[in-house]
């Protein structure tokens, strides 16, 4: 019997969290990647949304939020300091943006990237964050910074309106429910490529056809329209019977 415990891209080691367990404390950094024995790749991530992602439906990453670009650094910041100030005018819960990134948009400091380890819950003012390794180069209030959730963070997908593009980044499928997360967060793998039972929406195909972001909120489809190959990113391939709408079917996964 084959392992449900990923072992770690660059670790080697399994995972100590099975691909259908969700835990409320997180056991690898969001962003960790791991494979199965028969070669399918999942993403840790976190989930804080108010609305469950259910299994076998299209999860995608959260948004970057606008007023997360373009913020001031509150203090001089010098070289190897582990912690950067930025004024911040979103509201967060503890280590939300973890696994995510502050990045230094204008000098001096530009083109820097530094992951985010960690950081208070914050509602205005200065927010702190605990960088993954000391700053190369000083920062001073002159130094504008953007905050990338990720991609760690997850949501249920959207619907996307017919020969439109989607406006959300596919980050993949989880194996068991994720549940409500907006008190407690929830932390579990979501499946990224191999073949994965997921629902397919209003739109089916063949055997054969590419998969694209669905029309029904958490779907996938064949396609949204003849020029959906302009508009979308390919996240599967059909591989079992000619599937029924709104239903789950296999298909292969292939979402970067």
């Amino acid at each position: 019997m084959g392992s449900t415990n990923p072992v770690l891209i660059g670790g080697g080691v399994a995972s100590n969290q099975s691909v259908y367990e969700i835990v409320t404390e997180a056991r690898h950094r969001p962003g960790t990647q791991g494979v199965l024995d028969d070669g399918r790749r999942f993403e840790y991530v976190r989930s804080d949304q108010g609305t469950a992602i259910g299994k076998g439906k299209l999860a995608t990453y959260e948004p970057q939020a606008a007023a997360s670009d373009q913020l001031a650094i509150q203090a001089g910041v010098g070289i190897g300091a582990t912690s950067i100030p930025v004024t911040v005018t979103i509201t967060l819960t503890a280590n939300e943006l973890e696994g995510g990134f502050i990045a230094i948009e204008s000098a001096p400091g530009e083109a820097e990237m530094y992951g985010i380890m960690s950081h208070a819950a914050h509602a205005s003012g200065t927010l702190t964050l605990e960088i993954d390794r000391p700053v190369v180069v000083a920062l001073t209030t002159s130094s504008d910074a953007s905050l990338i959730h990720g991609p760690t963070s997850v949501k249920i997908s959207a619907a996307v309106v017919a020969d439109a593009s989607p406006v959300e980044a596919a980050a993949g499928v989880p194996l068991v429910e994720i549940p409500i997360g907006s008190t407690t967060p929830q932390y579990s793998w979501i499946q990224k490529t191999g073949l994965a039972n997921v629902l397919f929406g209003s739109v089916v195909g063949v055997v054969g056809d590419a998969v694209y972001h669905g029309e029904d909120a958490g779907s996938f489809q064949a396609s949204v329209d003849t020029t959906a190959s302009i508009h979308q990113p390919t996240l599967a391939v059909v591989v079992a019977l000619l599937p029924i709408d709104t239903e789950y079917f296999v298909v292969r996964l292939a979402i970067e």
